[in-house]
């Protein structure tokens, strides 16, 4: 009976160990399912944190990139609208063309092929190009797309300069009489090196700029410039621009062939937009071990599971750093750097916006320092610019608590404000106030032009923005009408 019994008690013995057996077996499979299904998602959290700081990079390089010519071309036409304005001769324009086409060239070293325009209906070329006899400026793409955006800066599609032999793209804008347009040329070569630079360091596999059309204007590759994705049925790049075109957002998933690809979205001038795209097997395919092979190593995962952890800690402090990189990126892409207000990018993006659905209740104040350009020129560029950061802080502290505030660029700002009508006055005068009062280092006392313009009754957000600037110009004029003294702060005769 006791033999009995002991055997009994051996079976339950032998079934409990294996039962432990198979629960330890089962725990640490279970670590190893657990971590693998970790290790997967913080990958893919990776790629996407390190494919969204790629696109943020790439796409704040190309802005900077265009809005050099950007610049150039604001100035170019303040100019010029001055002279306009000033009745000044086809002879004194052309001189000033030649003049800044000379700085241009080593102001974007030698990217552009000058400055030319259609003023007071004549061609005038700062590069000295004489255009053949059936040349006709106004059936030009460059003349055309500026008049449908009048007083906006417009890019024109990418053409092959008969002058060079070279892929450019056009910044033109209408100037003061509402027919005249002054244009700048821009070559695409160090937008294609760019995208060429930005995919080398490896951030993301393929870096590609579309337009509108979805045609390539620049890739990585640079045998996929000029092509029209959407012509490309059953390739790469047709899948990104078909789901390109069904995307909402910054960030969206494809499936082609046998791979999955990550592909980021970031817009740029001219409704153009940059794509980061990222093939995942690469990293997802270092992660098919087979389940067996782990369970096989069950007992060295035990030994190392403390390291793995530490590691696991080390890549989720990557992971927010990297995050944190791209917060950084976000706000240089979305921030002017010199005022700390929203930048044009911004103001641009909230236009888009409102163009599909504006507030009744929204309201927009554009604003212009007056006697920048004297400040500059009597005290330098540095008195310039504490003219420009100090409007800025009076333009903020007078609207306290409003989020929507803009730079646009140079001496321009904007203010829109969705709610009650009645406190615009009164932030008006407060700013009115602390411009006259400010002192500084070189500035004591300034003021500035506004205009406003109103939802109430209009057709649209461009009806909005014509009103308050055509209100700013009238203020603007009747300033220096009252001060006596011209654009170019000299005073009238």
């Amino acid at each position: 009976m006791e033999k009995g019994v002991e055997i009994k008690q051996a079976g339950l013995s032998a079934k409990q160990n294996l039962i432990v057996a198979v629960l330890i077996v089962v725990f640490f499979v279970g670590i190893i399912v657990v971590y693998y299904v970790m290790l997967y998602s913080e990958t893919r959290n990776n790629i996407i944190n390190k494919g969204e700081l790629a696109a943020v990079n790439a796409s704040a390089q190309i802005d900077k990139y265009l809005n050099n010519g950007v610049g150039v071309i604001t100035l170019t036409a303040y100019t010029l609208d001055n002279m306009i304005a000033a009745g000044r001769s086809q002879g004194e324009m052309l001189d000033y063309l030649e003049n800044q086409s000379s700085a241009v060239s080593n102001i974007l070293t030698g990217n552009s092929t000058g400055i030319y325009g259609y003023i007071n209906d004549e061609y005038l070329d700062g590069s000295g190009w004489i255009p053949d006899e059936d040349y006709v400026p106004t059936e030009r793409p460059w003349y055309i797309d500026a008049m449908h955006s009048a007083g906006k800066i417009v890019v024109v599609d990418p053409y092959l300069d008969a002058q060079t032999g070279t892929v450019l793209i056009t910044l033109a804008k209408t100037l003061y009489d509402g027919k005249s347009v002054v244009a700048l040329d821009f070559s695409l070569e160090q937008l294609q090196a760019m995208t060429e630079e930005i995919a080398a360091e490896g951030d993301s596999d393929f870096e590609i700029v579309l337009d509108h059309n979805y045609k390539v204007i620049a890739h990585s590759d640079r045998n996929e410039v000029g092509k029209n994705y959407m012509n490309e049925k059953g390739t790469l790049g047709y899948t990104i621009a078909e789901q390109l075109m069904m995307s909402q957002g910054n960030f969206f998933e494809m499936v082609y062939g046998k791979g999955k690809y990550f592909v980021y979205k970031m817009s740029i001038e001219n409704d153009w937009v940059c794509l980061s795209v990222i093939d995942t097997r690469p990293a997802f395919t270092r992660l098919s071990l087979p389940l067996l092979l782990m369970m096989i190593a069950a007992v060295f995962i035990i030994m190392t599971l403390i390291v793995i952890m530490i590691r696991f800690n080390n890549k989720s402090a990557l992971a927010d750093r990297m995050k944190e990189l791209a917060d950084i990126q976000t706000r240089y892409a979305y921030y002017d750097q010199m005022t700390g207000l929203k930048n044009r990018r911004a103001y641009s993006e909230m236009l888009n916006k409102f163009e599909e659905n504006m507030p009744e209740d929204c309201n927009v104040i554009m604003f212009d320092v007056n006697g920048l350009k004297n400040v500059n020129d009597t005290n330098g560029h540095e008195a310039g610019d504490e003219l420009i950061i100090a409007a800025a802080e009076c333009i903020r502290s007078a609207f306290e608590g409003t989020e929507d505030i803009f730079r646009l660029g140079g001496d321009e700002f904007c203010v829109i404000l969705c709610g009650d009508v009645s406190i615009i006055s009164a932030c008006i005068r407060k700013l009115e106030r602390s411009a006259a009062e400010y002192k500084g280092k070189y500035i004591n006392g300034f003021s500035i032009s506004y205009g406003t313009g109103s939802a109430a009754g209009s057709s649209g957000i461009e009806a909005v923005l014509k009103e308050a600037d055509s209100r700013m110009y009238e203020f603007k004029n009747s300033y220096y009408v009252s001060t006596g003294r011209d654009r170019r702060g000299r005073r009238s005769e």
